[in-house]
């Protein structure tokens, strides 16, 4: 039998420590997911957008808003747009609690997630962050938990 494909995850984030940090997230989860970085929200978009037909896409992208070259919400916008990313769970993740911040996530059909403070906080999030996946996917995710 063929090994298993992992989840993608895509998270794109201009703070480094932010990426070190939902990557350490994710970790205990690392028989199931890949989580694959961008620095910015133009490298995150022309990731996506490269990827072929038959390929798997990310199961879950996670935007930082406040990027350089493309914002999260720039991002969001254009898959919205493509008609294979019209369904992909999206998260938009960001230190902003403005409420026009969290209606637009939601006119995008996104989940928005205010970046904790600390790590502590990290593992809720993180499960927040599974949370937006399909029920399949989630199962996928946690099945060796």
């Amino acid at each position: 039998m063929p090994p298993t494909q992992k989840n993608i995850i895509l998270y794109a984030d201009d703070d480094p420590d932010d990426l070190e940090l939902v990557q350490e997230a994710f970790r205990k989860y690392a028989a199931n997911v890949d989580v694959l970085t961008a620095t910015d929200g133009s490298q995150a978009l022309s990731y996506l957008l490269s990827i072929n037909e038959g390929e798997p896409t990310p199961c879950l992208i996670i935007l930082d808003i406040n990027m350089p070259m493309l914002s999260g919400k720039d991002v969001l916008v254009r898959l919205r747009q493509e008609e294979r990313f019209e369904a992909t769970p999206v998260v938009l993740f960001t230190t902003s609690s403005m409420s026009l911040d969290a209606q637009f996530a939601k006119h995008y059909n996104a989940g928005f997630i205010t970046k904790p403070l600390d790590s502590s906080q990290m593992r809720k999030i993180t499960e927040q962050f599974i949370r937006h996946c399909t029920e399949d996917i989630q199962k996928l995710i946690k099945r060796t938990l």
